[in-house]
């Protein structure tokens, strides 16, 4: 019977564990309205998983202190001198969960809802102070005065819950500015063209050592004859909000897109935006607990800059850059990032163009049926399934293939391509390239695998190359990383061997830091300081000849380019290019 009574208390502290991280997925996401109908299914599926496990180790940890400390009287149903105790360790690591999440995502989110998490992260701090005075005000207590310790426990419990609930912010969109023209002429807009390479995963601090070692000649020659930096990027660190970044010079509590997908509960049918992070929260949407819902082209509350382009008549081509399906081009022509999971030979996926205008779709079609390069293809069987009908590796020579021909076939300013399948590589191999960072790779493993990543940075070092091969006397090629790619912490690697995929090694959930290379006429060689991915979109903007929007977070990083460029060039501005 004292074991049953340990399993009642160590439920309440599953729920109220249940109901604080509860609490933080509605302060992350302001929008949801606080209501049963949006709120509980959310309770649900946070208390299916960590309220339920949160149980089970507060089961586990009174039984050991029953053990060790061969109590003679057993506990109550409810236990008052082991609910106080379990309540301050859950209101306490709620405030350090929520404190972490209001320091760390200060740009995913929106101006109010920040700093209601630091209320709230204040107000369950000073839950945790009460839960503690409570729990030796209950060993003082004599058994007379424990019925009063009790009430100011309810108290206190209630209290903890409606203090950080009510300081919730709610949702507040920024006012959208006029988007007229400015009075740029685009007929005087310079013609040179720039050439965009977007890279998932890549680092720098990769390519610099195997550059020194005779490696990568490409990037060697971009590195000596360019400019260089490192990118900050943003939290969470997903592809989606990332791009969306680069391409919009804003973060994403300003162009809306917070996370790679908007997350259903599967018991519900309000979506979140933003998951907690530091709580192996992907593993919800693994467990079929919460349904991933994409973002689409008509995500972003702020133009990108292909749009921005298209309103002063420039022509862009993009190919595999998140957020562009369905395909709507204004101006060029565009290849969604969902092209390349579509079913069969298809041009078009769920219904919705996969590509824009319908003219491209004979030059789309050869590339599909175009057999392999066998001096470029990647050993596709060292790739593990990673889910999607068509590999990010083998989309990477689709996207090649398709920026060699629609880039000589269709006549634009802007050429903006994709290749996110060094990613998808160094998620699985990060481990056997960098054996020092795991320490449990075996000999065996090192020779057969230890090459696979150094190779995939070879066969990206050759689409430089190409894009370096099509470049006019005055063109600018960009080759931008998003994010870098680091090994994964000891925790983390250890839940992917529970409940995931153990050979899933390598992450980016810390932000490392991408890059930016620029190479060209107009730019001058050095190493520069620092910069962030959302000063991307500006120093294009720059470039083109077109206007800056002041509202964007990100700065034109003029010291990329040379005295003479800058001399004949002027910053030109608008108030916005938000979406009334």
């Amino acid at each position: 019977m004292r074991y049953l009574r340990m399993l009642s208390n160590s439920v309440f502290a599953g729920v109220l564990a249940s109901v604080y991280l509860t609490i933080l997925l509605l302060h992350l996401n302001p929008s949801v309205p606080l209501t049963a109908y949006a709120a509980w299914p959310l309770f649900a599926v946070i208390a299916l998983s960590y309220g339920l496990h949160i149980a089970v180790v507060s089961y586990a940890l009174y039984v050991l202190r029953r053990i060790a400390f061969v109590e003679p009287a057993s506990p109550g149903w409810i236990s008052l001198r082991l609910l106080t105790w379990s309540a301050a360790a859950l209101s306490g690591t709620a405030a350090v969960i929520t404190w972490l999440h209001a320091s760390g995502l200060q740009n995913a989110l929106d101006s109010r809802a920040l700093p209601a998490i630091v209320y709230a992260a204040t107000a369950f701090a000073a839950a945790t102070l009460a839960f503690l005075l409570l729990g030796f005000a209950q060993i003082a207590a004599r058994r007379r005065h424990r019925a009063t310790v009790a009430i100011l426990f309810t108290i206190a419990t209630i209290a903890s819950i409606v203090v950080p609930l009510s300081l919730r912010a709610g949702s507040v969109r920024p006012p959208a500015n006029a988007t007229a023209r400015s009075s740029i002429d685009p007929e005087n807009v310079s013609g040179d063209r720039v050439v965009l390479l977007c890279l998932d995963g890549a680092s720098l601090d990769v390519i610099s050592p195997a550059v020194a070692q005779g490696r990568l000649p490409n990037f060697s020659r971009l590195l000596d004859g360019g400019a260089s930096m490192h990118l900050a990027t943003t939290r969470p660190t997903q592809p989606e909000p990332v791009w969306a970044s680069v391409m919009t010079g804003m973060w994403p509590s300003h162009h809306g897109v917070r996370g790679n997908a908007r997350y259903r509960p599967f018991n519900g049918d309000v979506a979140v935006d933003v998951l907690p992070d530091y709580l192996f929260s992907q593993a919800l949407i693994r467990l079929g607990l919460l349904i991933e819902e994409p973002y689409s082209s008509a995500s972003l509350q702020t133009l990108p800059l292909w749009q921005i382009a298209a309103r002063y008549g420039v022509p862009t081509g993009l190919i595999g850059l998140p957020l562009t399906h369905p395909a709507d081009s204004r101006a060029g022509f565009i290849v969604s990032d969902r092209f390349h999971r579509r079913a069969e030979r298809s041009t078009a996926l769920d219904a919705r163009p996969a590509i824009s205008p319908a003219r491209i779709d004979e030059v789309v079609r050869s590339a599909l049926a175009a057999e392999p390069d066998n001096e470029t293809r990647v050993p596709l069987d060292l790739l593990p399934q990673t889910g999607e009908s068509g590999s990010t590796v083998e989309a990477d020579r689709l996207h090649h293939l398709l920026a060699t021909r629609l880039g000589s076939a269709e006549q634009v300013r802007l050429l903006a391509v994709r290749y996110a399948g060094l990613d998808a590589v160094a998620h699985y191999y990060l481990r056997y390239a960098n054996p020092g960072a795991f320490g449990d790779v075996s000999e065996e493993e090192r020779r057969q695998f230890g090459r696979v990543l150094d190779d995939y940075y070879a066969y990206v070092d050759s689409l430089v190359g190409d894009a370096l091969s099509s470049l006019g006397e005055n063109d600018l090629l960009i080759v931008v990383s998003g994010f870098g790619m680091e090994p994964l912490t000891f925790g983390k690697r250890l839940l992917e061997r529970v409940i995931g995929d153990p050979r899933f090694t390598g992450t980016h959930e810390r932000a490392p830091d991408g890059f930016l290379i620029a190479y060209g006429a107009a730019i001058a060689p050095a190493r520069q300081a620092r910069g962030a991915v959302v000063d991307v979109a500006p120093t294009l903007l720059y470039f083109l000849g077109l206007p800056v929007a002041r509202d964007m977070d990100g700065f034109v990083r003029t010291d990329l380019f040379t005295r003479a460029f800058n001399e004949q060039r002027t910053i030109t501005f608008i108030p916005s290019y938000r979406v009334p």
